[in-house]
């Protein structure tokens, strides 16, 4: 029997061992290259598979960020200021404006050049023809069109396809404020970003929060809304309501404008005030004719002059060093004070205090003045406020300039009394003023009412805020009695009312420029309204006023305007109960003159007319008996005989009477008189003459109704 046996191999081994070896090296390569696979299998399912997959996503998914709606912006009785409106921008492709077909739903294919839709819809849209050439022009790939549309505007291109038509979504910021609450309310950047203003100092409340919304690319490149992904709500910003009174801020611009113009001024401000809670109601002003780029009554303080002749003086009188008819030498209106002239535009040799005040003497108000130590004038000037913000959110604001005492001069403690050498905001000037109203507190001025969530909650009211105590309630109702002479008696007698009585102070200031006064004056009043329960402060200032510049006058007058268009307005912010408390006793009518002798005659001639035509006094009704039975005996009537018993009265027939030529009231009288009853009725022409149905000189019988027909 024949064994196989193995040849041996050129170096001595065997073959066949060879061969098996190798196969092993493969199996086990083989078992290795399939372990890693698995391995890496396994790697990418479960240890990167959430990495993976977002990798997956984002290539097929895109996450576009969602701008929320900016909060609106209210007005203290829920007009509209400022808002955000959702509007679209439009983009063409120009070069996918192509034919494309579109199946029937009955069955076969249509089509369709968008070409004449586009440029119809755009027509129709009111695109310039300029615009809709550069959209039709091939050459073009996308065009973005300039205008911004409705989305219900843009529904006309749903029948186009995607590719054509690309919308996108855009805020827009409308600010629907008087020109003089522009300045207040700031801007927005073309990126969103706020500058300036209630935009910027309440970015926090009003900016929101930002969505996102997923989607899915297509095969044509473009993007749609994918029902299996969840995106995240854009959250609106807080609705925010001022203090400001849209009515009150009208009537404060438009009479700015008529004083301006009347008066040739450069420029203006206004501001009114709630005295009780620190209100902000209405502030405005004017530059070179036209609405300041800023808020000048926070933004620009000035040396306002004689308005703060009473925070001084007031300060006095809490300390006892002087009493309001205390007598001051005021030496017929010219004096030497710390080495310099001054002057008295009301002469006198001696004043009471409160004249002082009435008249507003310089030389009474800087002797009184001295009384005062620097320490003790410089700490009174700081506790109304002057010096130091008002915390309104307004990022311009002035704090005004107050010097330190140690700054001061020999002439400063009379200069800084009169108004000079320290500047101040009109909304400070409020703000004290507003102490003399409210019996002796300083509040802090406030422009935000609340604010509101989307939902509505309220997250934040403003609460009256008591800053200090600067005057004590008998001595803010002293000083109230005083600027209330101002107005009936002394230097401001443009600003009084008939109806209640009004309180304040006038300033007149020369201006300074580059640090040297001028020939031009700031013309202040600070008025209190009314006296007795204040509802309003307000601080009217005109800039080199060329007809007339003393502050009582023109600004005065101002300030009666404002006041007399805010009675006559609804919506002013004003407690009607309040003021009918107040109001002051209207005058007697004058006395009528004693006519001459022709018109004496003319009308007692007339007088006679008119009585003439009185209905005659009817005759006094006879007492009706009480309810009785009785036995009612009727007439009978004959044809000859005696008649006694038959009461011709009652079946007397009498003729209408002619009314021609007679009003209305006259011919219901004359128709009375002749015993008919009257019932009117509007006639079907349009003449002017009254006239009767049945006509005059037909028989009817007594007590009988006429109709009596009078003009349209």
């Amino acid at each position: 029997m024949l064994t196989h046996r193995e040849a041996p191999s050129a170096n001595g081994g065997s073959i066949h061992g060879l061969s098996r070896l190798r196969a092993a090296a493969v199996h086990v390569s083989l078992v290795l290259f399939g372990a890693a696979i698995v391995a890496r299998a396994a790697q990418l399912q479960l240890v990167e598979h959430d990495r993976w997959a977002q990798r997956a996503e984002q290539q097929h998914v895109r996450d576009e960020e969602v701008a929320p709606p900016r909060g609106a912006i209210l007005d203290a009785t829920g007009n509209v200021l400022v808002e955000t409106r959702e509007q679209m921008l439009l983009e063409i492709a120009s070069h996918e404006l192509t034919p494309y077909t579109r199946k029937r739903k009955g069955g076969g294919k249509d089509t369709i050049d968008p070409r004449p839709i586009v440029r119809t819809a755009l027509r129709e849209l009111r695109v310039p023809d300029s615009t809709i050439r550069k959209v039709m022009a091939k050459k073009r790939q996308y065009i973005t069109l300039p205008q911004r549309f409705l989305a219900a505007d843009l529904e006309r291109f749903n029948v186009l396809p995607a590719n054509m038509i690309a919308r996108k979504r855009v805020l827009r910021r409308v600010v629907s404020t008087p020109p003089g609450l522009t300045p207040l309310m700031g801007v927005l950047n073309q990126d969103g970003t706020p500058t300036g203003g209630l935009e910027q100092e309440l970015d926090e409340y009003l900016r929101g929060e930002r969505g996102h919304d997923p989607l899915v690319r297509d095969g044509q490149g473009g993007s749609i809304a994918s029902p299996m992904l969840t995106g995240i709500a854009a959250q609106p910003g807080n609705t925010v309501t001022l203090t400001i009174n849209q009515s009150l801020q009208e009537i404060a611009e438009q009479q700015l404008a008529v004083a301006r113009e009347s008066t040739g001024a450069s420029g203006g401000d206004v501001v009114i005030l709630d005295p009780r809670d620190g209100a902000i109601l209405a502030l405005t002003g004017v530059r070179n004719g036209k609405p300041a780029p800023s808020v000048t009554p926070l933004a620009e303080a000035y040396e306002a002059g004689s308005v703060m002749k009473p925070f001084a003086i007031s300060r006095l009188l809490e300390l006892k060093l002087a009493t309001p008819d205390e007598v001051v030498n005021t030496e017929n209106g010219t004096a030497m004070i710390a080495g310099r002239k001054v002057t008295d535009e009301h002469k006198a040799p001696f004043m009471a205090v409160r004249d002082v005040v009435r008249f507003s003497s310089n030389i009474g108000t800087m002797k009184l003045a001295q009384r005062l130590s620097p320490a003790q004038q410089y700490a009174a000037l700081r506790d109304f406020g002057f010096g130091a913000l008002t915390g309104v959110p307004y990022p311009a604001e002035s704090r005004g300039r107050l010097p330190l005492v140690k700054e001061w001069r020999a002439m400063s403690p009379g200069s800084i009394a009169i108004g000079y050498e320290m500047s101040a905001t009109p909304v400070q000037i409020a703000a004290g003023y507003a102490a003399f109203a409210n019996d002796g507190e300083l509040l802090q001025p406030v422009l935000v009412r609340e604010v509101r969530d989307p939902q509505g909650t309220v997250l934040y009211v403003h609460q009256r805020r008591v800053l200090r105590r600067v005057v004590s309630p008998e001595g803010a109702a002293l000083m109230r009695t005083m600027l209330k002479s101002v107005v009936d008696s002394g230097t401001a007698r443009a600003a009084d009312l008939t109806t209640y009585d009004v309180g304040g102070k006038s300033g007149t200031a020369r201006r300074s420029e580059k640090g040297r006064y001028g020939a031009g004056y700031n013309s202040t009043f600070a008025a209190i309204f009314p006296v007795q329960h204040p509802q309003y402060v307000v601080v009217a200032r005109l800039i080199d006023s060329k007809k007339g510049y003393f502050g009582g006058v023109v600004s005065g007058e101002l300030v009666n305007n404002i006041l007399e268009a805010a009675l006559a307005t609804r919506e002013a912010s004003l407690d009607r109960a309040a003021l009918a408390n107040v109001a002051k006793p209207l005058p007697p009518p004058p006395a009528p003159k004693p006519l001459p002798p022709a018109q004496r005659l003319a009308a007692r001639r007339d007088s006679l007319r008119r009585d003439s035509l009185r209905a005659p006094t009817p005759q006094p009704a006879e007492p009706q008996p009480a309810a009785a039975r009785v036995v009612v005996e009727l007439p009978i009537l004959r044809t000859s005989g005696g008649d006694a018993n038959v009461d011709r009265a009652a079946f007397e027939m009498r003729p209408v009477p002619s009314v021609f030529g007679l009003d209305p009231r006259q011919a219901v009288r004359t128709l009375n008189a002749a015993g008919f009853q009257v019932s009117v009725a509007a006639g079907k022409t349009s003449g002017r003459e009254v006239r009767t149905r049945p006509v005059a000189g037909v028989l009817m019988r007594a007590g009988a109704t006429v109709q009596l027909e009078t003009p349209r």
